[in-house]
């Protein structure tokens, strides 16, 4: 049986060289939430045939086409992937070739109309057909920009006067479509707030330890909370949004005997040579906020002095308390660091995951 559909195709471009040309396992986790940030952005009814790498097959029966609805939904999935692009612009941590090279990521859009059939493959129906394998052809194209909406001739007719059209011939036959710029959508785009930077007034602690790994790789040790029970503890349990790359204002919770503490991911101005990872809370005994930072500096190849601060503002009984606290919290810090250079030296790298 077959069925008029619109099939549309939202395809990150760039997403190859991105993926083999940047660091760690965070490359994974960008696209799969921009991927994510586009099927919620789905405004028309659109259902999800496929998660194709670095695209999405999706489709919708229709027997006729609204071609207002398909450059509103257009305009939807483009200002949401860019916003979260600016984002990692605004708000990252992370010095990794993932996350800072994000923004080189581009958005482009595939749409045709025609009939299609279903095919059963287990408990999934998958469009098929000749239209299902047009679309999909018309991914590799002249169009000569790196953002554009393509629209078949069966979605779009085609106007003589119309400039931005082309015809291409594949292996089923020639295919007239034409195309529009996206790039002005830009101009919507919401404002993003920038990394707060405030550090709280008096410094707690100040110590320095060095570590045998480069600075990158024990950034993401450091940052990343996959990594986390390995070397801190006394955390009974740890709450965070496991396929999220973590960046500033970030929330995660710790169980500490029982007790929820809630932590935000923050930051500080640094030397250009130097990368910082902090977190901050106001759950902390005595205090109205407390930040701590690791600032991280590569001295040497593959030797990492990193700088352990505290920084605190306390409540009136907070600085009667304040000797204690120092005493108490230098002596938890030390230890999980000697637990964690004990984990490093006995041969644990992120780069075995």
């Amino acid at each position: 049986m077959t069925h008029n559909a619109i099939l549309f195709i939202p395809d990150i471009s760039g997403f190859t060289e991105f993926v083999h040309h940047t660091d760690i396992s965070h490359s994974r986790h960008i696209i799969s939430e921009l991927l994510e940030l586009l099927i919620d952005s789905n405004t028309m009814g659109l259902e999800l045939a496929e998660i194709e790498g670095d695209a999405l097959f999706l489709y919708k029966l229709e027997d006729q086409v609204d071609v207002v609805v398909i450059e509103q939904q257009i305009e939807a999935m483009y200002l949401a992937f860019h916003t979260h692009i600016k984002r990692y612009e605004y708000q990252r941590i992370c010095h990794c070739g993932a996350c800072s090279s994000a923004y080189n990521l581009k958005i482009k859009f595939v749409v045709h109309y025609g009939e299609i059939e279903f095919i059963q493959v287990k408990d999934s129906k998958k469009p098929y057909g000749s239209n299902v394998i047009q679309v999909h052809r018309l991914l590799k194209n002249e169009v000569p920009l790196n953002e554009y909406a393509l629209f078949t001739e069966k979605v779009l007719p085609i106007e003589k006067e119309n400039k931005q059209q082309l015809k291409a011939t594949y292996d089923f036959g020639d295919i007239v479509f034409s195309y529009n710029e996206l790039s002005h959508l830009k101009e919507n785009l919401p404002d993003i707030d920038p990394i707060p930077s405030d550090v709280p007034k008096t410094c707690l602690i100040k110590e320095t330890v060095e570590v045998k790994m480069p600075s990158v790789e024990l950034y993401e040790i450091l940052s990343n909370f996959d990594y986390r029970l390995l070397w801190v503890k006394g955390i009974d349990d740890l709450e965070y949004e496991k396929n999220k790359v973590n960046r500033a204002g970030l929330k995660h919770k710790c169980l500490v005997n029982n007790q929820e503490v809630s932590q935000t991911t923050v930051t500080k101005a640094v030397s250009e040579n130097q990368m910082v990872y902090g977190e901050s809370t106001t759950d902390f005994p005595f205090t109205k906020r407390m930040s701590n930072y690791f600032v991280l500096e590569e001295i040497e190849e593959g030797i990492t002095k990193v700088a352990i601060e505290v920084f605190a503002d306390f409540k009136p009984l907070g600085i009667i308390m304040k000797p204690l606290l120092r005493k108490k919290l230098k002596s938890a810090i030390l230890e999980n660091f000697n637990e964690l250079i004990t984990l490093i030296d006995s041969g644990f790298s992120i780069k075995k995951e």
